[in-house]
């Protein structure tokens, strides 16, 4: 016979994301409950956790970190088995935590070549680089001085996560981060990128829609935590409760180039 227990909709504490669309449920069968969760986000989602046991063994152990794949319904986590069929028992979760992505994945495809985020045509100075001053401390994370307006392009193929677009405000201190907005995109190979500071209501892509490098996704801005119109964009492994960012190769020039960008240098996009 199976009894649904539980079911528990989980809200991510990460500041990234304000909401999960993910939820985990147990169904007992005959002598066991097993833990069954779905995750109806576009991209992976790692949940880690501790199990409390009384009288039951778990499958995976009391400490558990696992990926439940995009768009997944009924995942199965684990099972808990009975040890002793006439002593009482009980179970509990404790110390959950999620966050969007593959959390496992190490290894970046340095080799990979990104296009830059603009325009065939156009060329922009890079107002702060990697390891940056101002924001980027120990932050691979690149700034582009761009006029509001400026038609922002997916620098990979992806899938869009995250789209906030319905801020206005912007200054030069920390406090105005919570006033960023951005469109954040999956790609194939585990890895996200965001780009941030779009214009109000300057998103041209919508969450769902598959684009592909060069398309337009939105329009740069001035909003949140900027000193001046401009796009962040950083490519990144989401981590339970940090990114760990990457440092990448763009296709510069006429595209027969390949190069890591750095601070104060113009790059042209002639491809």
């Amino acid at each position: 016979m199976k009894y649904i227990i539980i079911c528990i909709l989980f809200l991510c504490p990460a500041k990234n994301y304000a909401q999960i669309d993910f939820k985990t449920y147990y169904e007992r069968v005959d002598n066991e409950n097993i833990l069954f969760a779905d995750n109806n986000e576009l991209c992976p989602v790692t949940y880690k956790f501790s199990l409390v046991l009384k009288n039951y063994k778990s499958s995976k152990g009391k400490e558990v970190e696992i990926v439940i794949p995009a768009k997944t319904k009924k995942f199965e986590i684990l099972k808990l088995s009975r040890i002793n069929p006439k002593k009482a028992t009980s179970y509990k979760t404790k110390n959950g935590f999620l966050n969007l992505g593959n959390h496992l994945v190490e290894k970046h495809d340095d080799s990979y070549q990104y296009q830059l985020p603009f325009k065939k045509g156009a060329a922009f100075k890079i107002g702060q680089g990697y390891n940056g001053t101002i924001s980027h401390h120990n932050k691979k994370a690149l700034d582009f001085n761009m006029p509001i307006g400026t038609k922002i392009c997916a620098i990979r193929d992806g899938i869009v996560v995250r789209v906030v677009e319905t801020n206005y405000r912007g200054c030069a201190k920390r406090e105005c981060m919570k006033f960023n907005n951005k469109v954040i995109i999956y790609h194939s190979d585990g890895s996200f990128v965001e780009y941030t500071h779009i214009k109000k209501n300057g998103a041209i892509v919508t969450v769902g829609d598959t684009v592909k490098a060069g398309q337009e996704i939105a329009l740069s801005g001035n909003t949140g935590w900027s000193t001046g119109p401009h796009l962040h964009l950083v490519v990144f492994y989401q981590k339970m409760k940090k990114r760990k960012t990457i440092a990448t190769n763009f296709l510069t020039n006429d595209g027969k180039q390949q190069e890591v960008l750095s601070a104060k240098k113009t790059y042209s996009k002639n491809y």
